[in-house]
């Protein structure tokens, strides 16, 4: 994963994590907040697939990567 997929991912992250705090904050009872959080939760659990999905795939490549690599720079890594 480069910078920029870091990044925007992060990001991602941080902005569901505030709107998920912001819901429960102006949660009132009503079927309009509640929505709102719901929805804000569903948000925030589709930014964290997506990261575990990259991270996985990142860590899947390394793998893939240092068993393509000649054994003696795997066992100096």
């Amino acid at each position: 994963m480069d910078t920029t997929n870091s990044v925007a991912l992060a990001k991602r992250l941080e902005e569901a994590e505030v709107a998920v705090q912001k819901a429960y904050t102006e949660l009132d009872g009503s079927p309009a907040s509640w929505t709102v959080l719901h929805s804000a939760k569903r948000a925030y659990r589709e930014a964290e697939a997506d990261a575990v999905v990259m991270l996985g795939a990142q860590v899947a490549l390394e793998l893939v990567v240092s068993r393509l690599s000649p054994p003696e720079l795997r066992l100096a890594s």
